[in-house]
């Protein structure tokens, strides 16, 4: 193949030979005073782009699959890049369609953690390296996992669309490592604690928590609950409503959270008793202070005025027949409450999942220490041995 002349725009039908996706795209080889070989390709809209080669059969094949992808109409723009992580940021957060307090915690993130480091980088100048660096510099600075995990989540999602949008060829968000988020086992009561907890609570709030402890529902779903929802005939609750700080949403937190819960019996009739004379369409779990009576409740009013006050209240006896104060965990300790109960009289962690809602079974995992058989193979084992080990009283 007869080399181009430098300095000479080879037209679609001269370039021919050279690469035979050249639909109407011009190449052009020129040899630079520095000894390297400059491709310059110009698509049909006029627009040129260049890079310098050592290697002339670099430039060539870069001018080619250039001109390829201009035929396939593939072509990223290799300026887009330019643009500054701040402006591509504000056309990303203005397209997002997410929930109103996910957008609160969102902006909090990017406004301490993100933009304060890449406001003013150009997203093509953006490397795998800086984002793990920037990781580092979170984590020397003190900031929590959970801030640290969020705040990248942001940014990946941010290159994501980048790449979407043909800005990026490719996300430098890519085999990051990220500090690990130590897993806190779930903290749950006893019976006897509940039972104290109960019997603490003021009376309008007895069945909401009766059914906290025997449904595993989130405090929103609880809180969230209309009468409609609720299947006497078969001791059956639909989890459709959820209670929000912006109010009551339609819907609740992820596809399987939306979901059908049995009731026992014995909460069943607390059920009845509680919404005899409610309106079929209306919160169960309301306010009930004079003259604001039936408005939606607030998290942490209801913790503060009803949750906290019961628990400093409460005791129980533990197994030495000691008076102890019950554990100052919050409300959604009945959810977990409601699982470890349920695992530890044999059912399955499947089962625990679809009662609860959990997306993903490794979050139903964590109680899998509970279940009656946990060690059993183990404890087997030891006592199969021929000689056990002792020690001299």
């Amino acid at each position: 193949m007869p080399a181009a002349t430098a300095g000479t725009w080879l037209t679609a039908d001269s370039a021919h030979r050279f690469c035979q996706q050249h639909q109407g795209v011009d190449l052009y080889l020129r040899k630079l005073k520095t000894g390297n070989w400059q491709a310059t390709v110009r698509n049909r809209a006029g627009d040129r782009f260049s890079e310098s080669f050592p290697r002339k059969t670099q430039a060539r094949a870069w001018a080619v699959e250039l001109e390829t992808q201009f035929a396939r109409g593939t072509l990223r723009d290799p300026r887009a890049g330019e643009i500054s992580f701040s402006e591509w940021h504000d056309r990303w957060w203005n397209t997002r369609v997410v929930e109103p307090h996910t957008l609160r915690g969102d902006a909090s993130s990017i406004k301490n953690h993100v933009l304060p480091h890449w406001a003013d980088w150009e997203m093509r100048a953006i490397t795998r390296m800086d984002i793990q660096s920037w990781i580092r510099a979170l984590m020397d600075k003190g900031a929590g996992t959970s801030a640290i995990k969020r705040a990248y989540n942001l940014v990946s999602s941010i290159m994501r669309a980048a790449v979407d949008d043909d800005v990026l060829a490719v996300s430098p968000c890519r085999s990051i490592d990220l500090p690990a988020i130590a897993v806190k086992p779930p903290q749950w009561f006893t019976i006897d604690q509940a039972q104290s907890i109960l019997d603490e609570l003021p009376a309008p709030w007895r069945t909401m928590c009766l059914l906290g402890f025997y449904t595993g529902l989130r405090w929103g779903e609880l809180s969230g609950l209309h009468g409609h929802r609720i299947d006497r005939r078969r001791s059956r609750l639909f989890v459709v409503e959820v209670n929000t700080k912006s109010g009551i949403k339609g819907y609740p937190k992820s596809s399987k959270s939306r979901r059908e819960v049995p009731l026992p019996a014995h909460a069943m009739e607390a059920l009845e008793r509680h919404i005899h004379g409610l309106e079929r369409d209306a919160l169960i779990f309301a306010t009930v202070t004079k003259g604001r009576a039936g408005r939606r409740l607030d998290d942490g009013n209801w913790r503060r005025q009803i949750w906290w006050p019961a628990i400093n209240d409460a005791f129980y006896f533990d197994a030495d027949g000691e008076q102890r104060p019950v554990p100052h965990y919050p409300p959604h300790s009945m959810r977990h409450t409601c699982a470890s109960w349920l695992v530890q009289k044999g059912v399955s962690l499947y089962e625990v999942q679809h009662l609860l809602g959990h997306e993903s079974f490794q979050t139903t995992q964590r109680y899998a220490h509970l279940q009656p058989d946990a060690h059993k193979a183990v404890l087997g084992a030891w006592e199969r041995l021929d000689t056990p080990l002792t020690i001299a009283s």
